[in-house]
């Protein structure tokens, strides 16, 4: 089937860009970005004089003064949609399209985003399958949130998944499906590749090696929330690949996804990513800072630098793969997974379970922070009676997370999800 040539023309350059020397790439982003800022100026009631800072009075952009641009928080994006929303659009934008995000952060964001963004992230996913050579010739299975029915027992079959490749078939099934359930799916679709949140594939992992149950696959994908440690190292044993990872936002579209070498190359050219202080002054790389992203392809909704509510850290030196792409180190997550103390430190929490597993014996766990001095540790009992080492668990958690903490525990008979179908292992109820 041959590629529409707006897509092939895309490919092209993007495989190309990727090796693009910084100060060639830094000119690439601020034409995208001009051009932008114009179109925001003239068509949006919210940016009239928002990027006053930057613009000079003949129309030229002073870079130097990019940090004086408001960042757009959330909740203003969510207060201001109609004032965000362009008037009109240039025809190469396409169509504009209004959805809402999943609502994991418990704030569900209406926003638009047009055809030309939709294309521009696509072929950025294609560029990630080609860089791990994932055939569009074989069957993928994604387990995820979907607005359209992919109900159990039979899922929902369709083709055309892969930017570029019509015949590209996939099986879809709804992550309200429950674990089990999902494994003898896959046992009977049995596809060659699967596809799926990080939290729900461990999840897959430690019910199949309950159940003494092998699953194999030719590539294990994760995207839709942060990639941890612990599940990356779960998923990785369990399946015997590591998991490629891929990062981005309903409404920001693609922003990075791993290379062959595992590392997180920031797709430049679809977005400039910026990390920053609570002040709003970049960090340096190597220092872990609040993620702000304009997106160049939004011309429906400009949403210029907007703060996606996670937490990240650049790496400093270049990717071994040989791509100039900048490289995330670290997605530490979002602001509602910090835990903050007494003391006036915070951490994200990193727990290894099979620590865990020593001092209370788990199908599942979930680590609340109630206050700042109260923990609480939610748990699937493995055993219907079972001797729990509480003073044993509060004196890890308290070398781990901070020497304060009092720990409770709270047996359960599920860990529910979150509004967007996850699982999250932490949970801070600390403003």
């Amino acid at each position: 089937m041959s590629t529409r040539p707006e897509i092939a023309e895309f490919l092209k350059a993007l495989d190309e860009t990727q090796y693009l020397s910084p100060a060639r790439l830094q000119a690439y982003q601020r034409r995208l970005l001009s051009r932008l800022l114009d179109h925001a100026r003239r068509e949006t009631d919210f940016y009239a004089g928002r990027l006053d800072a930057v613009m000079r009075a003949d129309g030229s952009i002073d870079w130097d003064r990019w940090q004086e641009v408001p960042i757009l928080t959330r909740t203003q994006a969510q207060e201001n949609f109609s004032t965000l929303c362009a008037r009109s659009l240039p025809p190469a934008a396409g169509v504009a399209h209004e959805e809402t995000s999943s609502g994991s952060t418990g704030r569900p964001l209406r926003h638009l985003t047009t055809d030309i963004q939709d294309l521009a992230s696509g072929c950025a996913s294609e560029r990630f399958f080609r860089w791990h050579g994932i055939d569009p010739g074989l069957l993928v299975a994604r387990i995820r949130g979907f607005k359209k029915e992919a109900a159990y027992p039979t899922g929902r079959r369709s083709t055309g998944w892969r930017t570029g490749n019509g015949d590209s078939e996939v099986m879809d099934l709804s992550i309200g499906t429950t674990v089990d359930r999902q494994i003898e799916w896959l046992q009977r679709v049995q596809p060659r590749y699967l596809a799926s949140y990080p939290s729900n594939l461990r999840e897959i992992a430690r019910e199949a090696v309950r159940r003494g149950t092998t699953l194999r696959f030719d590539a294990i994908m994760t995207t839709g929330e942060m990639l941890s440690e612990a599940a990356s190292a779960a998923i990785h044993d369990y399946f015997g690949r590591p998991p490629l990872d891929r990062y981005g936002s309903s409404e920001s579209g693609h922003i990075s996804a791993m290379c062959p070498s595992l590392r997180h190359h920031v797709a430049s050219e679809l977005v400039l990513l910026e990390i920053v202080d609570e002040s709003g002054q970049t960090v340096q790389p190597g220092s872990e800072g609040r993620v702000i992203v304009t997106s160049f392809y939004n011309l429906a909704m400009p949403m210029i630098r907007y703060d996606v509510g996670d937490y990240a850290v650049l790496l400093p030196e270049p990717c071994e793969c040989g791509r100039t792409l900048p490289v995330l180190d670290k997605v530490l997550g979002r602001t509602r997974n910090v835990f903050r103390f007494v003391d006036g430190t915070s951490i994200w929490p990193v727990l290894l379970a099979n620590d865990l597993q020593t001092f209370v014996r788990n199908r599942q766990f979930q680590v609340v922070q109630r206050t700042r001095t109260d923990i609480e540790f939610r748990f699937v009992p493995a055993a219907a009676e079972q001797a729990n080492d509480l003073p044993g668990l509060t004196a890890y958690l308290r070398t781990k997370l901070h020497p304060s903490l009092s720990v409770t525990l709270a047996a359960t008979t599920e860990i529910s999800r979150s509004s967007g179908g996850k699982y999250e292992d932490y949970i801070s109820l600390v403003t």
